[in-house]
């Protein structure tokens, strides 16, 4: 009986923590959409995120954010591009290969990693990154999106090796040992079984770390060079939509086309991280189990 009790009063514990969650997604999403629905009335939502041409205090005022749009994008999935195959290795050495001294030592250092603040990581890029681009390719700017890619990478880095590596390790050891027995290898087990067992939180992982790495605001602000233009490659300069926000938020006057312009954009923000995440988690879901 006490049992029952204990577990009813869990479950309506976490269904109403879960539902306070998702009510307070909905309140910051409605807020923004009625702080930006000005914008939303004068312009066409194809016309604002696909236009390149950013004015909305002079006249003419222009409403376009395709350039900071593919900023974003270029430099979220670069630093992903960059941090997933050696966040996956080291998952998979900490889980499977590193001795237990060693991964005791691997996991806190890890923790710490996450904890760091962005402006140190801005920081650092600033001053060693850009340099060594200045220097080494004799260019008068270092800053570029492939830059402040580089430093989200190492940014977002922990996250995923945390996760994946408890989604590795929690997978029953029944598997890998029925594999191991029947005369296969340790890496083609890690590879075949462990890692395809192991996908919803290595996705999971992979879906935070683009979140973190879409929205982060001052290590782009610092590296990627602020220019409002459409990027041409992934070396080129530009601006982030939340560089954009950071920069223009003190100078707009409130309730101005100014301000609401920048909820516009922090709502688009917001929605395409959370579209990528949806996708995402319909991967998982629709994915067949591995076969073997």
């Amino acid at each position: 009986m006490n049992n029952n009790v204990g577990n009813t009063f869990f479950k309506i514990i976490s269904a109403v923590i879960a539902f306070t969650c998702s009510l307070l997604l909905i309140a910051v999403l409605f807020f923004m959409l009625r702080e930006s629905l000005p914008v939303w009335q004068m312009t066409r939502p194809l016309a604002f995120l696909s236009g390149t041409d950013w004015s909305p205090i002079y006249p003419p005022i222009q409403l376009g954010i395709g350039s900071m749009l593919a900023s974003t994008l270029w430099v979220a999935f670069g630093a992903l591009i960059i941090a997933i195959p050696l966040a996956l290795a080291c998952a998979i050495f900490l889980a499977e290969y590193a001795p237990q001294w060693l991964a005791q030592l691997l996991r806190p250092a890890l923790t710490v990693l996450t904890g760091i603040p962005s402006v140190v990581y801005g920081f650092l890029g600033a001053a060693v990154l850009v340099k060594f681009f200045e220097i080494k390719f004799q260019v008068s700017s270092g800053e570029s999106l492939f830059a402040a890619s580089i430093v989200l990478a190492f940014m977002v880095l922990p996250y995923i090796v945390v996760n994946s590596e408890s989604a590795i390790r929690a997978v029953p050891p029944e598997y890998k040992l029925s594999a191991l027995a029947v005369g296969v290898s340790k890496p083609y087990v890690t590879m075949k079984v462990i890692v395809p067992l192991a996908k919803k939180g290595v996705l999971g992982s992979i879906a935070l770390a683009f979140g973190r790495a879409a929205g982060e605001t001052m290590a782009v602000l610092m590296i990627a060079g602020n220019v409002l233009r459409f990027p041409e490659s992934w070396f080129s300069r530009g601006e982030p939509l939340s560089a954009l926000i950071a920069l223009e938020i003190g100078s707009a006057v409130p309730h101005s086309l100014h301000y609401q312009a920048l909820f516009a954009v922090g709502l688009v923000l917001i929605l395409v991280v959370t579209i990528i995440n949806i996708l995402i988690n319909y991967l998982v879901n629709n994915n067949e189990m591995p076969r073997y």
